[in-house]
């Protein structure tokens, strides 16, 4: 195969994947359950894998917790802790009408955890209807703690809908730290329009974050809708972004086929491709046609040196069709 330098190809990481098994189950299977959205974080010191998830079970039973999963061997994890809606609405002092992706990271100066959690802020549940969810209100709020077992304390909003681009959402980050910088690629939506674009922010403490605003795509626009999800490496040529990238939407879920890698060129504003390709199931939990929810993490695991990329599936048994209140979507894990 000849020497591959800087990051190990994501190329490879692709083609090499294999479906392993089922992670996590939604809280129950009726249309509209569902499970994930989370980010997977390997600590390396005490051998722990960290895995979050919001369970959801239909329009009026929202994504109404963050779970908090640990493992010890990156495939059988174990809930320890959860926070409910009700619970964070207390913390932010607003009424939370759902809590979408999470991203649990460690901060490198203090060794607090941090958990960013992506929760709708408007003064009504309308996303429960499929035609009004561009109705809602996303930001992103940020909790720390010590430990991710908890107590987790509010610290407050690390993102909020403050720009044109990005005033009626700003949440679903894909949040890593590279060279001690953390590196934002999130959902950016203007309010009252159904556009969807991805933007960059950088901070350098994970709680102060400076909006450089939304990328090109080598040197072009971003179509009407653009979301990536997934995790952002160090490689050779610059931050290196692998995941899916999801164009468009399904009776109000963003569902997509198709797994990218672009270099994260946050000086020019730009995002560099890589590859595309289309995502092909591996398993029979997985919709032929719209096989990902959006999420999934792409990480290296240095406690068994392999690659794990773990997806929200849409199941093509349990959902009735592909959508928002009636596709069932399971965490499953694919490993390099």
């Amino acid at each position: 195969m000849g020497t591959w330098y800087g990051l190990y190809p994501p190329q490879a990481i692709f083609a090499k994947r294999r479906f392993k098994k089922i992670l996590l189950d939604p809280p129950c299977f009726d249309p509209g359950s569902w499970c994930g959205a989370g980010k997977l974080w390997i600590d390396a010191d005490d051998e722990e894998y960290w895995l979050t998830s919001r369970p959801r079970m239909g329009a009026e039973k929202r994504g109404y917790a963050v779970e908090i999963y640990r493992s010890r061997d990156g495939e059988n994890y174990s809930l320890v802790t959860w926070i409910t809606k009700e619970e964070l609405s207390e913390m932010v002092r607003r009424t939370v009408q759902s809590i979408e992706n999470q991203q649990l990271l460690r901060d490198p100066l203090t060794g607090k955890y941090h958990l960013y959690l992506s929760i709708d802020v408007a003064e009504r549940n309308v996303a429960g209807d499929a035609g009004r969810i561009f109705e809602s209100k996303w930001e992103t709020f940020l909790l720390i703690a010590d430990d991710p077992t908890g107590p987790w304390e509010p610290w407050g909003f690390a993102l909020k809908g403050s720009e044109d681009y990005d005033s009626g959402e700003a949440r679903d980050c894909t949040i890593d730290i590279i060279d001690g910088r953390y590196f934002c690629l999130y959902k950016a939506r203007a309010g009252g329009t159904n556009v969807v674009h991805t933007a960059l922010a950088v901070s350098s403490d994970g709680k102060n974050w400076t909006k450089l605003g939304v990328l090109t795509i080598d040197g072009k626009q971003q179509p009407d809708y653009f979301l990536l999800y997934g995790s952002v490496h160090a490689g050779s040529t610059g931050p290196v972004f692998i995941g899916t990238e999801t164009l468009g939407v399904v009776k109000g879920a963003a569902l997509t086929k198709y797994f990218v890698a672009y270099v994260v060129d946050y000086r020019n504003l730009n995002l560099e491709r890589i590859f595309l390709a289309e995502w092909k199931p591996g398993s029979r939990y997985e919709h032929p046609q719209y096989p990902i929810h959006t999420y999934c993490n792409v990480v290296y695991d240095p406690l068994n040196d392999r690659w794990l990329i773990w997806v929200e599936a849409v199941d093509p048994t349990c959902s009735k069709e592909p959508g928002l209140n009636l596709e069932v979507d399971r965490v499953l894990l694919y490993t390099t």
